[in-house]
């Protein structure tokens, strides 16, 4: 790939930097473009890493556990941030638009990624309680029927003991 030499003009100094003809905007949020070039600029970063930046909501940029839909562009957001969208684009009687690319999404025009959804329940998460790495989708019953460090109530609690401590 070519590089092409830019001059950017600043009030007291001018700045040179090279662009590559890969380099294009991606319309993605600042936020997420330097979550993502952190986590991919390292040789030797971990695949759940990069994919954790590659796979999160496009709102609120976390890996959603719940239902994930696309724009017609295929920019992911969880069910929740589509419908904070679609709730303030009603509130502002405005057409809603997607964050990143800004075409028009709606209830109908959205689709679930069911792909994105089944790769991000198979990604590694840590027991908050013994630290075990567990895939995302055994995490939830691990941690509270599983874990022997999870916090439980004593057995007599019926009749009045106040204990809670590690199983």
């Amino acid at each position: 790939s070519e590089v092409v030499e830019i001059q950017l003009a600043a009030p007291a100094e001018q700045e040179t930097r090279p662009l590559s003809s890969d380099s294009e905007d991606t319309g993605e949020p600042e936020k997420k473009k330097a979550k993502t070039s952190a986590s991919t600029s390292k040789l030797n970063c971990k695949l759940e890493e990069r994919l954790n930046g590659i796979l999160c909501c496009a709102v609120c940029l976390d890996l959603p556990n719940v239902a994930i839909f696309q724009c017609s562009n295929g920019h992911l957001m969880c069910a929740s941030c589509l419908s904070h969208l679609l709730a303030d684009g009603r509130l502002k009687d405005e057409s809603t638009t997607c964050p990143n690319c800004r075409c028009e999404i709606s209830k109908t025009l959205c689709i679930r990624n069911l792909a994105v959804e089944k790769a991000i329940s198979e990604m590694p998460s840590e027991c908050s309680y013994c630290l075990e790495q567990l895939p995302r989708h055994q995490l939830r019953s691990h941690e509270n029927e599983v874990c022997q460090e999870r916090i439980v109530n004593c057995k007599f609690e019926r009749i009045g003991c106040p204990w809670r401590g590690p199983y």
